[in-house]
């Protein structure tokens, strides 16, 4: 473990309800690295999930979303790199190493991701942001298998590595993304800066997708109209087209379908989403009628 411990390094988790997964995550985790785990308003029992480890907690009031939870974690942590891992992701034994190796051989990259499989060993890779999506931006190639270390467009949040004066001069994660896409902006903001971000071939994790926390129907509308609801913000944000009614009338359209075919999963897909429509015309109209008091 020397380059762990010549080159400082903090693993930030963020987590909410996932005392039942995030105790595998830190297990995989080199000895003597620092950790902080920022909790979004758990009412599970993390304590004795975290018991055993040299954690630093930090209990968040409320569920302040997974962006917001790991930039005060980054704000927190001392290492000179932020390795951020989702409780549900499991790390290869020197996955690490590799990683903080990689930085001694790319001293000029900042952003280091390790390969990472789902549990059935399909390479979990996404070569396309959800900013390039939906700009319409078509990308030459498809990469589905890893040979060697190779440059990226994308750092899937579940796991990465970044310096963490990069990490902070870049704003962090966009806080008004409450969850999903946060990596998405955090990736294009790199690329408009031309920072190289390197897949590293040699470190190994595995991401039970999904999982950090348990699986409802209320549960899974929520990420459906989260996802919905920063999908929109992209947009706006990057100045992209979009017409909330048209979409309302798309989905409105498909639940009716999902409901005459008994199609479930669909339906609350679909569900969620159009709630995420509804939640955004509301957020805009309330700073529209907000901005008239402003001096």
């Amino acid at each position: 473990m020397a380059l762990v411990m010549n080159r400082s390094i903090t693993a930030i988790t963020v987590t909410h309800n996932s005392a039942h997964t995030v105790r595998g995550a830190l297990a995989c985790l080199p000895p003597g690295i620092e950790i902080v785990c920022v909790d979004n308003a758990s009412t599970d029992d993390l304590s004795a999930a975290l018991s055993g480890f040299a954690v630093r907690r930090i209990d968040n009031p409320a569920n302040l979303g997974f962006g917001r939870a790991c930039n005060i974690g980054a704000t927190a942590a001392s290492g000179e790199y932020l390795l951020f891992v989702n409780p549900d992701v499991r790390l290869g034994a020197d996955a690490v190493d590799a990683l903080m190796q990689a930085a001694e051989r790319y001293p000029n990259c900042g952003v280091f991701v390790p390969r990472t499989n789902t549990v059935d060993g399909r390479l979990w890779f996404r070569e396309q942001s959800e900013i390039d999506r939906l700009s319409g931006v078509s990308l030459p190639t498809r990469i589905r298998q890893v040979w060697g270390d190779c440059c990226v467009r994308f750092v899937n949040g579940g796991v990465f590595m970044i310096r963490r004066t990069l990490f902070l001069d870049t704003g962090g994660f966009d806080e008004d993304i409450f969850l999903y896409f946060e990596d998405d902006d955090l990736s294009y903001r790199l690329l408009q800066r031309d920072e190289p971000m390197i897949l590293v071939s040699s470190a190994h994790a595995v991401h039970d997708v999904g999982t950090s926390v348990a699986q409802s129907t209320r549960s899974r509308i929520f990420r459906y109209r989260s996802k919905m609801r920063s999908e929109i913000h992209l947009r706006r944000k990057y100045g992209i087209a979009y017409s909330p009614f048209v979409d309302i009338l798309r989905y409105l359209t498909k639940i009716g379908f999902y409901c005459l075919t008994l199609n479930r999963n669909r339906l609350i897909n679909s569900l969620g989403r159009l709630i995420g429509i509804f939640d955004s015309i509301l957020d805009r109209s309330h700073a529209n009628r907000n901005s008239g008091y402003v001096a």
